[in-house]
């Protein structure tokens, strides 16, 4: 009887401390990434939820150069240190507000966009070390507001002269299409009458010739017939 109070007392012992381990300890808040613009300002979050007993000792800002993480911001008990000359003057790590350690970089560069982490080192009650650390993605939009207005706008102010060349190419290529179509070639749409009209208008002339020449012939012919006639009573 007295093992098994013992077991049970062990077990809640062990499940108590579990509990602590897991769910006692400061968890880190990090976006997966963010994005901030080429020559502007971007504020990197990173925040946990103060827990009673645990001392935030060191916070460390680190960042992807080649295939290994470098340290360009630390916090410790001696103060804030930039260890990067690239960052000097425009990096900047939150302190007034417990729990918050965001990063705050101003003018942006394109070699700035990499991979971020937040480290963060508290001490626990028992005198012990917890360390936690979160990756986040850091990309840099070239293109500011302005150029994007600029862009946008630039389709609008070009619409009516692209259609109107557009028309006019449309007219060029039917009259290339019909003069093809019937086997001549001309200057230009309105520069001379095509080919097949020419010879329409020769032809009808032609035929009234013919006609008048005809009727005019059968006219002397007829009156040359009667005059005889009329001789020979």
């Amino acid at each position: 009887m007295a093992l098994a109070v013992m077991g049970i007392l062990l077990g809640l012992l062990l499940l108590g401390h579990l509990t602590v381990d897991t769910y006692g300890r400061p968890i880190l808040e990090v976006p997966e990434s963010i994005t901030g613009p080429w020559k502007g300002d971007v504020n990197i979050p990173c925040t946990y939820g103060p827990l009673q007993g645990y001392t935030q000792v060191l916070v460390k800002w680190l960042v992807q150069r080649g295939s290994d993480p470098v340290t360009i911001f630390l916090r410790d008990s001696s103060g804030d240190h930039i260890q990067q000359a690239k960052y000097q003057g425009r990096l900047h790590v939150n302190q007034k507000v417990p729990g918050d350690v965001s990063l705050q970089l101003s003018t942006l560069e394109m070699d700035d966009q990499s991979h971020y982490t937040c480290e963060v080192t508290w001490q626990t009650p028992d005198g012990n070390q917890v360390v936690r650390d979160k990756i986040t993605e850091l990309r840099v939009q070239k293109h500011s507001s302005k150029l994007l207005k600029t862009k946008t706008e630039a389709p609008t102010t070009m619409r009516h002269p692209l259609k109107a060349t557009s028309t006019v190419k449309q007219s060029w290529d039917w009259t290339t299409d019909v003069d093809g179509y019937l086997g001549a070639t001309s200057a230009g749409p309105g520069k001379s009458l095509p080919i097949f009209a020419i010879i329409l208008i020769i032809s009808l002339c032609c035929m009234v010739v013919f006609t008048m020449a005809y009727i005019m012939l059968c006219r002397k012919t007829s009156q040359q017939e009667h005059v005889y006639e009329a001789a020979r009573i």
